[in-house]
């Protein structure tokens, strides 16, 4: 209660009716899965005296690991913003999540409180230690009666049970009913209102493409031409191109639509902070001089951020025009949904889709890269060092073997580096000494990406010099920042963890001239943006907008979720809501010093948990598995094209 007390009544700001609001539906939840457990256990000591021992050391046992948990649900959620849940074990294969570098280097830089925390707990454990040998010989006609413990549970129950109750948004569960509610099926998202109202609010919050109109009820976020496609009599639909003129996509004219369509390749940099990017900020001394010239021949997005934290979200994010879940993690939780991704219509199309990284089982991107990708090349499960250089040099090799064996394919190449992954460490190929671990993050950051980008220059150097480089449109993203100050490290959305940048550069009748657009934009815009380039105008369900046309809604904003909070990006300001104090939210500049603000929206607390609602109905359209449907291409008379059943290429060890 203490603990509750310092997080919700001491150190939010808001008024006092706002601190109590999230306070005592947090103390209800707490203390009713307390209640729960100990008159539980109790329960069972009265019924089976016979065994009383063994329950009473395995009691303090388990308690003692639900303090060690509680601690560590509160000490994660504020590094990484996820809450401990069986989502995260599950995504980041077990106990590994609180042996990694992302959580034990923020403890190291707050090694003071920890150790307190610590002597503490171990305090605690040498009383319950005392407690157990006393037990022995305590007298059995001191034990609470029938009656008081099955009062006392059902109290337990309707506490945790009263906070689902309120009209406003709540701090998360405690660790116990997460995991509980997970596994007896009660943790679905729940809307506040009807379904009907829900997403007639987040449509208004999306808002739709010029020309467009909502398609379906049962998947309220697709949409299509307002006039239905015209259909020729041989069935194939006719579809406008990004240079205003009409394509009949007869078979006479299809291989010369193939050839006329853009190879693209997206290079994904690991952990690219936007503001270490001179190209960003204008800074004078540059660490990426290859990114450098690629920008000043190319379209800059300065205000670009990730729609989640760390790779997973933002990788998905970027396939499928999809914001992450609210709670849980898509690609571990949700593998059986089905989305409107990059690679899978570019492959209706006739291009060759090819994926090249490292390791991406690690946070279970492997389960939806064949789903993608016609050839997924994962450096790891074929024993090759995980460097960028071995990285870019299979990439390349790649490209070449696409270039002799299908040139009159188009190609979609997708490069995920690895190298500027925290810690930081220089790889052995990279030609000279790394910097000691002694040397700061920022220091050994910098030395990984000017070692990154060398890597990537040579992948662009290569593209150069390719036949079908005047028809590329290369793509440079990270997919977020990172931390080079572990003492500022946060469980919500702010511009050290999804504070990146996006570069695209390619011929003028697709891209345009150099520029920067200093507008929000987010990963989610990528799938619109990249249809439009290649001219698919068939049905989408995504959620971003096209960065080279109209925006959606009235106006280019972004969102970025995480289970620590949620961030809305419009006209140079941000609106941050935190999970942990979901009714209070700050607003301020999305990043001093860079862009020219405009006016200060008018946010009222009434708008905001508006917002945080038309984030829970995503969610819910998520769970329900209502988010796109494969038949929506092929209603339009758009055939699954040749290439859709293309076998996929896995090279694995």
């Amino acid at each position: 209660m203490a603990g509750l007390a310092v997080r919700y009544l001491v150190q939010p700001t808001g008024s006092a009716g706002a601190r109590l609001e999230l306070f005592l539906p947090a103390a209800s939840a707490h203390v009713g899965a307390l209640l729960i457990i100990v008159s539980s256990l109790l329960l069972l000591a009265k019924r089976a005296p016979a065994i009383r021992p063994p329950i009473v050391f395995a009691s303090c046992v388990l308690c003692a690991v639900l303090m060690i948990a509680g601690q560590a649900d509160f000490t994660v959620s504020a590094v990484t913003g996820a809450p401990l849940t069986p989502t995260v074990f599950r995504t980041f294969r077990g106990i590994r999540v609180i042996r990694s570098n992302e959580f034990l280097e923020p403890l190291k830089a707050h090694l003071a409180l920890v150790a307190g925390g610590v002597v503490f707990l171990a305090g605690v454990l040498g009383w319950m230690a005392t407690v157990i040998c006393r037990d022995r010989g305590a007298d059995r006609a001191r034990d609470p009666s029938w009656t008081r413990l099955i009062a006392c549970l059902a109290a337990g129950i309707a506490l945790l049970w009263l906070p689902t109750l309120v009209t406003w948004p709540v701090p998360p569960p405690p660790i116990e009913a997460a995991f509980a509610g997970e596994y007896l099926g009660l943790d679905q998202t729940r809307l506040r209102g009807s379904e009907q109202e829900a997403i007639r609010d987040l449509r208004e919050l999306l808002g739709l493409p010029p020309r467009m109109a909502w398609l379906s009820d049962d998947y309220p976020l697709v949409y299509g031409p307002a006039e239905s496609v015209r259909l020729d009599t041989t069935g194939t639909a006719v579809m406008a191109s990004r240079r205003k003129h009409a394509v009949r996509l007869t078979p006479d004219t299809r291989d010369a639509l193939r050839r006329d369509r853009p190879d693209i390749v997206v290079v994904m940099i690991e952990s690219l902070r936007a503001e270490d990017l001179a190209l960003v900020t204008g800074a004078r001394e540059s660490g990426s001089p290859n990114l450098d010239a690629l920008a000043a021949r190319g379209v800059v997005f300065p205000a670009f951020t990730s729609n989640g934290f760390p790779s997973a979200p933002s990788v998905l994010s970027f396939h499928c025009s999809a914001w992450p879940h609210r709670r849980k993690e898509i690609i571990t939780d949700f593998a059986d949904r089905r989305f409107d991704c990059i690679p899978s219509r570019l492959r209706d199309a006739g291009y060759e889709t090819i994926y090249v990284g490292a390791d991406p089982g690690f946070d279970n991107q492997d389960r939806w890269l064949p789903q993608w990708y016609s050839t997924v090349i994962d450096l790891v499960a074929q024993g090759v060092a995980a460097t960028d250089h071995n990285i870019v040099t299979r990439m390349i090799g790649e490209i070449r073997r696409h270039d002799a064996s299908s040139p009159s394919n188009p190609l979609f190449a997708f490069v995920s580096t690895y190298s500027t992954h925290f810690p930081f460490r220089l790889p052995d190929d990279a030609g000279e000494p790394a910097l000691p671990l002694s040397a700061s993050l920022s220091d050994r950051y910098r030395q990984a990406l000017r070692y990154t980008d060398r890597e990537v220059g040579t992948l662009l150097s290569f593209l150069a010099a390719r036949r079908r480089h005047e028809r590329t449109v290369t793509i440079v993203v990270g997919d977020h920042g990172f931390y080079t100050d572990l003492r500022r490290t946060s469980g919500l959305p702010e511009n050290d963890n999804i504070w990146t940048a996006a570069i695209f550069a390619g011929p003028p009748d697709f891209v345009g001239p150099p520029r920067r657009i200093e507008g929000p934009a987010s990963h989610a815009d990528m799938l619109p943006t990249i249809l439009a380039l290649v001219g698919d105008a068939r049905p989408s369900a995504a959620l971003g907008a096209d960065l080279f046309g109209a925006p959606r809604g009235g106006g280019r904003s972004a969102v970025a979720i995480r289970p620590g909070g949620v961030r809305f990006d419009r006209d140079g300001y941000s609106v941050l809501v935190d999970a942990r104090t979901p009714n209070v939210f700050a607003t301020g500049v999305s990043f001093p010093g860079l862009l020219r603000a405009g006016a200060r929206p008018l946010i009222d607390r009434a708008r905001v948990m508006r917002l945080v609602g038309q984030v829970t109905t995503w969610s819910y359209l998520i769970e329900k598995n209502r988010v796109w449907n494969r038949s929506f291409l092929l209603s339009n008379g758009a055939r699954d094209g040749s290439n859709g059943a293309r076998d996929v290429r896995m090279e694995r060890e």
